[in-house]
């Protein structure tokens, strides 16, 4: 194996690891038996007691390893110096992987999300994907909710059962996919085509956007279609989580 390709498998490697911080996130995780860590990285200023022994203990049993760092290189680690209580976690997750594989290996259905902030519906919909049929979720890692200990505690631990594509340009992405093959469809209000009514041919990604502001323009022009889920009693919308939900298990229960 030459230098390039061991490159490009040890980067493959660190770019499927998730990363949390803060004391009471990461002593928990090291407590789950189903989370597997890989790194323990601590601020050398902390004290080697209590709870800092704890994880060093339960970290030491897993196998994972201990590094230590002064403060300015561990906040490069965490990305969030002011809420990281000098403590990450480097977590392995099989199933987090680059989008650039559903090119080669195309899945029948798939929710891809743009600006979804709130990590509590990130967690709900990452869940609701990975009890679904769905083959997985597509989430951009700039403009959601960061991959953290609050997404983690939402998705009741899914998020390391359910197969992630991560990508840097949602749109870019997915127009790509498009050209592969996929359909693709956005979840609207306005959208022509009632989610009840929907036929799909071959592989397709429904695309949800934002909690308030919905899908950008761009990713509307982007799409194949619109899809809207039929309302009652004047109700306008619904949480961003709970249509990820419908979407999911659209099908399932048809008569």
């Amino acid at each position: 194996m030459n230098d390039s390709n061991q490159y490009q498998e040890r980067k493959a490697y660190f770019d499927s690891l998730l990363t949390i911080y803060g004391r009471k996130p990461v002593l928990e995780a090291l407590q789950d038996a189903d989370i597997t860590p890989f790194r323990l990285h601590l601020a050398e200023s902390n004290k080697q007691a209590g709870i800092i022994q704890d994880m060093c203990r339960l970290a030491a049993n897993k196998g994972a390893e201990v590094l230590y760092h002064n403060r300015d290189a561990l906040s490069r680690i965490s990305k969030n110096k002011k809420q990281d209580q000098g403590v990450v976690l480097d977590i392995k997750a099989p199933s987090y992987q680059h989008i650039s594989n559903l090119q080669s290996n195309q899945q029948k259905e798939l929710i891809a999300v743009e600006n979804v902030t709130n990590p509590q519906n990130l967690g709900m919909i990452i869940r609701s994907v990975g009890a679904s049929p769905m083959a997985g979720v597509i989430i951009p890692k700039r403009g959601c909710a960061p991959l953290d200990a609050l997404v983690i505690k939402a998705s009741a631990g899914a998020i390391f059962k359910t197969a992630i594509f991560y990508c840097d340009n949602l749109e870019k992405e997915v127009s790509n996919l498009k050209g592969a093959g996929y359909q693709l469809l956005g979840l609207a209000g306005h959208g022509e085509t009632p989610l009840n009514k929907l036929t799909t041919k071959g592989p397709a990604i429904f695309v949800l956007g934002n909690e308030t502001e919905g899908l950008s323009s761009e990713l509307i022009d982007a799409c194949d279609g619109l899809v809207h889920i039929p309302m009652h009693n004047q109700v306008e919308s619904l949480n961003v989580s709970i249509a990820a939900s419908l979407v999911a298990f659209r099908g399932m229960y048809r008569e």
